[in-house]
């Protein structure tokens, strides 16, 4: 069967402007057969100058996050037979730097990681042995699933307050962020404090579109308003700038 892709073409270092190129390729029945899987069939019999990026194949690196259709998705998890007979257009995640077509910059996503301390930092630097959480323990469940993420940047893409404040810290950062804070064996209070302003939690206006689009299942939206209620419960309020703003 043929199938007609819309891909978003742009080479910051030639073109002047990013255009969609129409692309048409038998895929057969196409029963198994993955977006990423034509990709690689555009590429190989197309145009050998299509830039994406893939590694594992298995859902499990988020290397090939793209938007599908308009929405956010892995390219070697979404079946062709799921998105329909008309033509599926392709394009790069939003809110982050384009190397080339549908390759983008993933430093940029690094970067906002660090922002947060990523790192877990040691409520006690003197134990000789790490503390010991069962996985059936109320405090793993809390984060469990948190914990999954794969970093593939596709809820980055889908807030739409990353267009509005760049410099913000975005939904991955503060998953990432809420895993450590809700584990009693980090240390209390820096991590919690460098994320209480505009550019940390309170970007967040809890729109779920990161929740819509994970490919794991996972709501970072959950994490962000459990940090905001620890914010809250632990006097740190009146770093909210919107509060502030009003009081003076």
């Amino acid at each position: 069967m043929i199938y007609t892709f819309k891909i978003f073409r742009f080479d910051p270092k030639k073109d002047r402007e990013p255009c969609q190129q129409e692309f048409s390729v038998d895929l057969g029945d196409a029963e198994k057969v993955t977006v990423l899987d034509a990709l690689f069939k555009i590429q190989q019999t197309k145009d050998k100058t299509l830039s994406f990026r893939y590694s594992c194949r298995l859902a499990m690196c988020g290397s090939c996050a793209l938007v599908i259709n308009g929405k956010e998705g892995l390219a070697c998890k979404t079946l062709i037979k799921d998105l329909g007979s008309g033509t599926i257009s392709l394009g790069p995640l939003r809110h982050i730097p384009i190397v080339k077509d549908l390759t983008v910059d993933l430093k940029s996503l690094i970067n906002r990681l660090k922002k947060m301390e990523p790192y877990f930092i040691p409520r006690s630097p003197a134990a000789t042995e790490p503390a010991i959480i069962k996985p059936t323990s109320r405090e793993r469940k809390i984060i469990g699933l948190n914990t999954e993420c794969i970093a593939c940047g596709s809820c980055v893409s889908a807030c739409t307050m990353m267009h509005w404040a760049p410099e913000s810290i975005g939904p991955m950062g503060l998953n990432r962020a809420f895993c450590l804070i809700a584990d009693s064996r980090d240390l209390p209070g820096r991590r919690l404090m460098g994320i209480a302003d505009e550019n940390g939690v309170y970007r967040c206006h809890m729109e779920f579109n990161c929740t819509d689009v994970c490919p794991k299942h996972i709501s970072p939206t959950r994490g962000i308003h459990y940090l905001k209620r620890q914010i809250f419960w632990q006097g740190l309020k009146n770093l909210n700038p919107f509060r502030r703003g009003r009081n003076e």
